[in-house]
């Protein structure tokens, strides 16, 4: 079962340093890794030619106009030569078993929800240093991590199908014709906080695709960053959601689509 794993990064190289080191630990690596780059910035090449002799990666990028992370997502579903591809942030981490996890769960018309343990700072700042075998969930507990219960690997454990997982952008799986069929992500929603994930999570239930719950299976450990006020954006996204929302199209209208005459010779 071969698939993509999409990246998408802004400028954060060391945390990608480490969250590529964490892939070429999967027990499944993926065939193939697209960088998705949400800006132009040559010493991201550092970065990829380091890993390049061990693992496929793809790299694509776009000029920095502001928070485009849905246009980028979007170019990145063109560039995927797989069925099954994986969406994760370049500051996520993630356990052996990542790939292989959501690699069973990806079928036609389901789509994987995952979880995230968010590492508290001084966690942060020693695997930022000193690499991701620093990662411990005792030391984790005793530096207050939060979410910690997200942290532990229970394969055998079952899950609860009578409520749907709230879907993260960052732990994600999709086989790439349900996404054409949505036309990928909506790439009006510019502004961060709300609508890469929310908004195509309706569209996919409005269109009948199912969600598997990724929970204690697909684990990733999220990088400690300080967050700006995003309280303003996120109202606007919301408001924005809910136009879309009452309308009920389950098939974007600024989307893949939108992109196909132009990428990738922009």
């Amino acid at each position: 079962m071969p698939a993509t794993l999409i990246i998408t990064v802004y400028k954060d190289y060391l945390a990608l340093e480490r969250v590529l080191d964490s892939v070429l630990r999967q027990s499944q690596i993926p065939n193939q890794i697209i960088l998705a780059h949400d800006t132009i910035d040559a010493t991201i090449q550092e970065v990829i030619d380091k890993f390049t002799p061990q693992l496929n990666i793809t790299y694509i990028n776009q000029e920095d106009t502001g928070f485009n992370k849905n246009r980028i997502l979007n170019k990145a579903i063109l560039a995927a030569n797989n069925d099954r591809i994986i969406f994760i942030d370049g500051d996520c981490i993630l356990h052996p078993k990542f790939i292989e996890a959501h690699r069973k769960g990806i079928k036609e018309g389901v789509f994987t929800a995952g979880r995230r343990l968010d590492l508290d700072f001084q966690s942060s700042e020693t695997i930022r240093k000193k690499g991701i075998n620093t990662i411990n969930l005792i030391i984790l507990l005793w530096n207050k991590t939060k979410r910690i219960e997200e942290g532990f690997y229970l394969p055998f454990v079952p899950i609860s199908n009578k409520k749907d997982p709230k879907l993260l952008g960052c732990n994600m799986g999709w086989h790439k014709n349900d996404l054409i069929a949505l036309n990928g992500f909506d790439m009006d929603y510019s502004l961060p906080g709300y609508g890469e994930d929310t908004d195509i999570e309706f569209r996919a239930k409005r269109k009948g695709l199912i969600s598997k719950n990724m929970r204690w299976r697909a684990i990733q450990y999220h990088l400690y960053h300080d967050r700006p006020d995003r309280e303003k954006d996120i109202s606007q996204s919301y408001a924005l959601f809910q136009q879309k929302k009452e309308r009920g199209y389950y098939y974007c209208e600024n989307g893949i689509s939108t992109l196909m005459h132009q990428f990738p010779h922009e």
